[in-house]
């Protein structure tokens, strides 16, 4: 099936990474709840060896408390700027692209014949996305594959989803 890739495809593929990938989900936790789980733990432990009336036990309470409610807003600060560096460094591109799925491989190329890079078993996806525009799917490698939402390829999608027995999560991009 031909597929043509817009720039507008490839900058949501550019946001669904940097909000939905697996990589920024467990930077996200780990920046949410670890970092204030420190602060409180370093904040015992100072108390600890120093027997100070528990100033610095509350100082690191207080600083896990100012970390909860800063950080998020800053989170998204970051990735929004992420997102618009991405958005300036994308070229324009109208690609066409062949997208063929057998029994046991998904093929994404430009080419009629896909190189091996190209080539990626069915078995080895674990994740079917879609936002408004876009059908995201992702595999266990990290790898990633953008597709316009079409009738084909939403017709693809759901026979795929149930072949794998996967839910299609909507995400907001």
């Amino acid at each position: 099936m031909k597929i043509r890739i817009t720039d507008k495809d490839v900058i949501n593929l550019q946001k669904f990474m940097v909000n939905h990938s697996k990589k920024a989900k467990k930077q996200k936790l780990v920046s949410f709840y670890a970092i204030p789980f420190e602060f409180i733990l370093v904040g015992l432990i100072l108390d600890g060896f120093f027997k100070l009336v528990p100033w610095i036990s509350i100082t690191s309470l207080v600083l896990a408390i100012l970390w909860l409610v800063f950080y998020p807003k800053y989170y998204k600060r970051l990735c929004k700027k992420q997102i618009d560096k991405a958005i300036q460094n994308t070229p324009k591109s109208n690609i066409e692209m062949n997208l063929k799925i057998d029994k046991n491989n998904i093929s994404f190329s430009p080419d009629e014949k896909p190189k091996i890079s190209e080539i990626f078993e069915i078995s080895t996806l674990n994740k079917l996305a879609k936002s408004e525009n876009n059908f995201f799917l992702g595999f266990k490698a990290g790898h990633h594959i953008v597709l316009p939402i079409t009738d084909e390829t939403q017709e693809e999608i759901i026979k795929l989803s149930k072949k794998l027995n996967l839910n299609i999560l909507l995400v907001e991009l």
